[in-house]
């Protein structure tokens, strides 16, 4: 299910709950139609797993979301009766247990860590300099990477980024292959114009990517009440 079919399927449940809404309207039914809103959930769950991050940890994270609309839907149906209160109760114990459990997921990362804590990073603004695999933590602080002026290595860079209260800027030359993939908690990212946040959300995309690249940039990201934003310039 790529993004123009999941598109497609909320196009079709909304277009479906207006019209069973006419249909109570005229006396032509007699449908609890707000009974099914858990369905949006679902869709949104399902969508995060197709579309978004590849992450093992996000991919838990969305399956998750999956199976708290399906409860919520059963619940509504009359088919299991899960106390609302006691379903949050394991619900945000869990997440924060699935978003440790992403950091140790994704590409392996050797290289040097960076770390920006109550304060700033900035990388490229002035002067070349040489990129390399590593890690980037903004806490409570925001880093910047402009690699238009940053001498990159043959074969295969990974970066391995992470803003918890803070943000990650990172400028990626237009003719360099790229891919970034990432999720967000109550944190927004955005990835060469393609943007996914909010509660839970995820995104992954990729930019001239070919078999035969001499160089390739690889960005897997996490935003936790934070900011992600990768963009070609």
């Amino acid at each position: 299910m790529g993004a123009d079919k999941s598109r497609f399927l909320l196009g079709i449940t909304i277009i479906t709950a207006g019209i069973i809404l006419l249909l109570n309207n005229l006396q032509v039914t007699d449908v609890d139609v707000w009974k099914f809103w858990p369905v949006l959930i679902i869709i949104w769950g399902l969508n995060s797993m197709v579309t978004g991050s590849r992450n093992l940890g996000a991919q838990g994270i969305s399956l998750f979301v999956l199976l708290l609309g399906i409860v919520l839907l059963t619940n509504n149906l009359g088919y299991t009766q899960f106390d609302f209160k006691e379903i949050l109760k394991v619900f945000f114990p869990l997440l924060i247990i699935l978003i440790g459990v992403s950091l140790f997921f994704g590409p392996k990362v050797t290289g040097k860590s960076t770390l920006a804590i109550l304060g700033g990073v900035e990388r490229g603004k002035n002067a070349p300099w040489e990129l390399e695999s590593g890690s980037y933590l903004a806490f409570l602080g925001g880093i910047e990477l402009d690699l238009r002026h940053a001498v990159i290595p043959p074969g295969e860079t990974v970066l391995d980024l992470t803003a918890v209260l803070g943000g990650i800027d990172i400028r990626v030359p237009a003719d360099l292959p790229a891919s970034a993939d990432g999720f967000a908690v109550l944190g927004g990212l955005e990835f060469f114009g393609k943007g996914s946040g909010g509660i839970i959300g995820s995104a992954r995309n990729e930019q001239n990517l070919a078999k035969d690249s001499d160089r390739v940039l690889k960005i897997q990201a996490r935003a936790i009440m934070g900011g992600v934003e990768i963009k070609k310039v």
